[in-house]
């Protein structure tokens, strides 16, 4: 599973992050900093009550899960 961490600072420059799970494999920089560009622009969110002032970076994280057969 691939899952798309994007971090924000608030107006308070205390640190603000969004997962989005099931990212494609072909997203590209330009794609997330374009969403993320769109969401500081927007202010859709708020974080404790705080707008979001910046773009702090970005991460996709890879999980790898393992089914166990239980006998």
């Amino acid at each position: 599973m691939r899952e798309l961490q994007m971090l924000f600072k608030n107006d308070l420059g205390r640190n603000f992050r969004v997962n989005v799970d099931d990212v494609k494999d072909d997203v590209t920089p330009e794609d997330i900093k374009g969403c993320m560009d769109e969401i500081v622009t927007s202010d859709i969110f708020k974080a404790n009550s705080e707008g979001i002032a910046g773009i702090a970076g970005a991460k996709i994280i890879t999980t790898e899960v393992e089914e166990i057969e239980l006998p």
